[in-house]
């Protein structure tokens, strides 16, 4: 079957959109094992037991629309099936944690690290960062190797941990996903441009079940599935075109990995737990309470939950286009990537110490709030 590149991206979508459906429909059967049910652990910003293998539909999406468009293009008919075969370590470690709740996060990281490993095995990994003292440590393949798996591994964890509102992580996702399209288009790298719309547009088919109401969540399979995808996308573009800065790589992963690391941060040096326990601290769970949830009456907040849990997403995803633009912009250009992401880093220091501490903004609080006059 060949349909015109065109008129691939919808039929991606829309593969996607209907396997999202069919779970939705199907959830009277399968609920009590697929559906996240523990409305009371701290991360959980959720009232109703909701599906949370959305990330089938994700995978399905992406790859019908591979499947159509591999045969046409040699180059993406064997790296496609390489980067999924690499990817399924670290998918199945998460969709079993979505079905069975007893695979610890130490585990899928693990996973992830082997999902690397596969990678780089098969298509190389990172061999330069910029630095030639550095450069020269990773033409050692065991350096290579180590830096690549902890890289690769690391983002592919940080985005399931952004994943913990209504549209957050797949529109962050599907952000991602098109600056690395548009960055892969300016350098003519047809496969990666092919690999990553393919990816942008079966995340849109399943935020239309996501967003706003939460009918059905992208789960640790489907989380862990695109961070995968977009950590060794932007690796390969690194490696398979020397005019994109190493910097890139990083500048288009930077929200889920700075939140990672300030998260590490928080919990091991402020809070003193370990950095693997979860807790209700994150900048989308303080928008949240901060920012959106107070607007409500607690009348409404009951009869509108999963809307006002979504809303706290637009906020990220204008924080996250911070570092995104200036990206997607200047991707051969080291300092201005780097000056990017620090303008990013410290807006969102300002903006969680602000949120952390009550003083949140007049000028991010709700209209109807900023009209009531309620805020401390």
């Amino acid at each position: 079957m060949n349909l015109p590149v065109g008129l691939t991206w919808p039929v991606i979508g829309v593969v996607a959109f209907l396997v999202c459906g069919l779970i939705v429909i199907s959830e009277r059967w399968h609920g009590r094992l697929t559906g996240d049910s523990d409305l009371h652990k701290p991360q959980a910003m959720h009232t109703r037991v909701t599906p949370r293998v959305g990330g089938l539909a994700v995978l399905a999406g992406s790859l019908a629309g591979l499947l159509v468009l591999g045969p046409s293009n040699m180059t993406l008919a064997w790296l496609w099936p390489v980067l999924f075969i690499a990817a399924l370590p670290v998918f199945m470690a998460g969709l079993l944690e979505d079905i069975t709740k007893d695979v610890g996060s130490g585990k899928r990281l693990v996973a992830a690290f082997l999902s690397a490993a596969i990678a780089w095995w098969l298509l190389g990994g990172v061999t330069r960062v910029g630095w030639s003292w550095a450069d020269a440590m990773l033409g050692f393949w065991p350096v290579s190797l180590v830096f690549t798996m902890v890289a690769v591994g690391g983002c592919t964890h940080a985005l399931n941990i952004i994943d913990g509102m209504n549209g957050l992580a797949g529109m962050i996702a599907t952000l991602m996903s098109v600056s690395l399209a548009l960055v892969a288009l300016q350098v003519q790298d047809v496969p990666i441009f092919l690999i990553a719309t393919a990816l942008a547009s079966a995340t849109l088919g399943f935020l239309i079940w996501n967003f706003p109401f939460g009918r059905v969540f992208l789960g640790d399979g489907g989380a862990y599935f695109l961070g995968f995808m977009l950590a060794e996308l932007a690796v390969q573009l690194v490696v398979r075109n020397p005019g994109v800065s190493p910097f890139y790589a990083l500048a288009v992963l930077f929200y889920p990995v700075f939140e990672t690391l300030f998260s590490i941060w928080r919990r091991r040096f402020k809070r003193g737990v370990p950095v693997d326990q979860p807790d209700a601290l994150h900048l989308h769970q303080l928008v949240f309470r901060r920012l959106v949830r107070i607007t409500f009456s607690r009348d409404r907040r009951h009869a509108l939950p999963a809307l006002c849990n979504a809303m706290a997403s637009p906020y990220l995803w204008l924080l996250a286009l911070i570092g995104l633009v200036p990206a997607t912009i200047w991707w051969d250009d080291a300092w201005l990537l780097c000056f990017s992401m620090a303008v990013f880093a410290g807006v969102y220091i300002w903006l969680y110490s602000r949120l952390v501490s009550w003083r949140r903004p007049r000028w991010l609080l709700l209209p109807s709030l900023g009209r009531s006059g309620r805020h401390r």
